[in-house]
């Protein structure tokens, strides 16, 4: 496995200027996957890394239109007034993040934006999973690899918790999936009642890593949710939940698709 430090000032990144980012190369197990946010983590105290996962072209266009759509980049003469000279050109302010002392302007914009919206509302908006995808999920569960675009981008993301740092990466854009606030509360449900932390978000799916596997009793709990999340239909409830339990036992990864 390769760790690259690359800097803040990655091209075709939304996030760039925001945050420092690595590239990391090389993976062959989730066994890595789990050094490399470690080794990311250590380096950077007081930070949370975020990885990309699946399809990384396709998450930076969607994330790079979901920050433009929100207005997650707007910002106030007040917000402006400290920022360094190389934010603006002519005097004016260039109007897009290109510093790390810009990271605090989205940050406020995105907790703004997902404070009201719970793990309920994400239920609602309708996500299903069909036979396909269920089959989809649970080979991307039993190897895990296979769901990473490589190298994967792993920002460092200045905030306390864990689902917190979609704030820098917030995926979600198109109407039929989960937005970027439906997508927080997601993270932060499955962190503070299951013990999933958010590692990572793609194209299509959201990462969590899990001190430990879970037992039975968790993991049942969890499948629960997993039902709610994808809306089972009750006939299918009781074999839905057996075929999480399964793909997830004995793993302390987690995979969670976030589009239709």
């Amino acid at each position: 496995m390769d760790i690259q430090f690359r800097g803040h000032a990655m091209p075709h990144n939304p996030s760039a200027g925001t945050c420092d980012e690595y590239s990391v190369s090389g993976i062959s197990s989730f066994d890595d996957v789990h050094g490399a946010y470690q080794h990311i983590a250590a380096r950077h105290p007081g930070t949370k890394p975020l990885l990309s996962l699946d399809d990384l072209h396709q998450a930076r266009y969607t994330c790079g239109h979901a920050r433009d759509n929100l207005g997650l980049d707007s910002a106030s003469e007040q917000d402006i007034a400290g920022l360094p000279p190389e934010c603006f050109e002519n005097g004016e302010y260039l109007g897009y993040p290109t510093t790390k002392a810009e990271f605090a302007i989205g940050y406020r914009n995105f907790m703004n934006l997902v404070a009201a919206t719970s793990f309920q509302d994400a239920c609602a908006h309708g996500l299903t999973l069909d036979t396909t995808a269920l089959q989809e999920w649970e080979a991307y569960q039993q190897d895990p690899v296979s769901l990473l675009d490589q190298p994967l981008s792993a920002l460092v993301v200045p905030v306390e918790q864990s689902y917190q740092a979609l704030a820098a990466f917030p995926n979600g854009y198109f109407t039929c999936d989960l937005d970027p606030a439906q997508n927080f509360a997601v993270a932060r449900h499955f962190a503070l009642t299951h013990g999933y932390e958010l590692i990572g978000v793609g194209a299509s799916y959201l990462g969590y890593l899990r001190a430990e596997p879970p037992a039975p009793e968790e993991a049942l709990a969890v499948a629960a949710d997993f039902c709610a999340l994808y809306n089972t239909r009750d006939e299918d409830r009781e074999t839905v939940i057996a075929r999480v339990m399964a793909a997830i036992n004995g793993r302390t990864h987690l995979w969670l698709r976030y589009v239709e």
